[in-house]
């Protein structure tokens, strides 16, 4: 699919160049046949010589930069097709349930075109600031294949509170803050591979843990 998509864009600006080509040729064509180019006839230089040749020399530039202008566009064109039709991850849902004691959290591909060969590194862990940048071990990777357009991947951490009795107090106070962060990588059908870093946090209302974790940072960009 990948290959597919990127064929037809270059083939669209191929074909458009190739358009801006043939104009250029036959301007030139034209120029020839109607007025050789002759800087100095043999009976000497006119004013009308020199008028025509420079007219056709401007004709020549104007085609060529008529060329360069819809090569440009074609490159603007490009880019901003595959801005519309790529794919783009976000987190869609970060979540705790009190009944399974587990925090679970959803990426969602809200692009036209499927992610592929994704990389999701995730880790969860007890933090004093709750802001901070929580480092994700590369050990912690799950390597996924491919996330088609409104699809998800959710990924899950279980018994996380009753792993950390010693903190409870301190979670519920807001001294200690229970985070999960990281960074998913993926790439788009055009070839550019991309990066959404994440960081969501557990906030509690004093006695009990609110069932949607906070997301703090979500950025992206472009690897």
């Amino acid at each position: 699919m990948e290959a597919r998509f990127k064929w037809l864009l270059d083939f669209g600006m191929a074909l458009g160049c190739g358009f801006a080509l043939i104009g250029l040729a036959g301007t030139v064509v034209l120029l020839s046949i109607a007025q050789p180019v002759e800087w100095c006839p043999k009976d000497g230089c006119s004013i009308q010589s020199w008028v025509g040749v420079i007219s056709g020399s401007l004709a020549t530039i104007f085609a060529l930069i008529t060329v360069v202008v819809a090569m440009q566009a074609l490159r603007v064109q490009r880019k901003g097709s595959e801005a519309q039709l790529r794919a783009y991850m976000i987190v869609d849902r970060a979540e705790f349930d009190t009944s399974s004691d587990t925090i679970e959290i959803a990426f969602k591909n809200c692009g036209s075109t499927p992610a592929i060969n994704l990389e999701i590194v995730l880790d969860l862990d007890l933090m004093s600031e709750r802001d901070a940048h929580l480092v994700a071990p590369v050990t912690n990777m799950f390597k996924l294949g491919v996330v088609g357009p409104d699809k998800f991947q959710t990924l899950d951490w279980i018994a996380v509170t009753s792993k950390r009795r010693a903190d409870l107090l301190a979670m519920h106070a807001g001294t200690t803050h229970l985070c999960v962060g990281g960074w998913i990588d993926y790439g788009d059908i055009f070839g550019t591979r991309h990066r959404l870093t994440v960081h969501t946090a557990l906030t509690s209302d004093g006695t009990t843990f609110r069932k949607k974790l906070d997301i703090v940072r979500q950025a992206y960009k472009q690897l």
